[in-house]
């Protein structure tokens, strides 16, 4: 079944979806490829990058299909939602739009579908400041304090290892943090797309 386009895309990338497939038909690229990618490159931008921790701390991603969301079908659009976040959360309708919304120790994450003249908005979004903290804040703690009893070591004692330690301990631990966090904000960034592209698909169905 064919996806619906997405007006999001049309607007970010200056030429409609439909053009960008004709041209990638012209050329013998799969349209249906062309559309993941081109929605991929969309809705990265909306990613807000923290160079220090590795990782966006916020993100959000959106897609619209035309097609108005009915409240009929709530039951099966939460299915979709808990599902693909693997939550259960909390649901509110406020003003005609659907929202869902979960909320943790590593941060928030929200679900909503807005829907206005014959169309509907869908935006997953997530504020993982919480998860930097987390990450950083006990580990940095524990390494601030090897890297001062080393110091205190080599200048008592002056044992090496010591200086050691107080020079390799925190940018080591920086690294491997990095590390971690990026790869808590790249699930979460994969699973919010998902999550969005799965509602647009849901739509798009419905609509048939």
């Amino acid at each position: 079944m064919e996806r619906a386009p997405s007006r999001a895309l049309a607007r970010r990338e200056g030429l409609s979806l439909a053009e960008l497939k004709a041209i990638g038909e012209e050329v013998g690229i799969d349209p249906d490829r062309l559309e993941d990618a081109a929605r991929t490159v969309a809705l990265g931008r909306t990613r807000q990058p923290n160079a220090l921790v590795g990782g966006p701390t916020v993100l959000n991603f959106e897609r619209r299909v035309d097609r108005e969301f009915d409240p009929k079908d709530t039951p099966d659009i939460l299915k979709v939602i808990r599902k693909t976040m693997g939550v259960q959360g909390e649901v509110d309708e406020i003003h005609g739009s659907l929202e869902w919304r979960a909320e943790g120790d590593m941060g928030a994450r929200y679900v909503t579908l807005s829907p206005r003249e014959g169309t509907t908005t869908v935006t997953s979004s997530a504020n993982l400041s919480n998860a930097a903290v987390l990450t950083y804040l006990p580990a940095g703690i524990v390494g601030t304090i090897a890297s001062m009893v080393g110091l205190i070591k080599f200048v008592q004692d002056g044992a090496l290892i010591g200086l050691v330690v107080a020079l390799t301990v925190l940018p080591v631990l920086y690294t491997v943090l990095r590390t971690i966090y990026g790869r808590i904000s790249g699930a979460e960034s994969a699973k919010l797309q998902r999550v969005v592209d799965e509602l647009a698909r849901f739509a798009a169905e419905k609509g048939v």
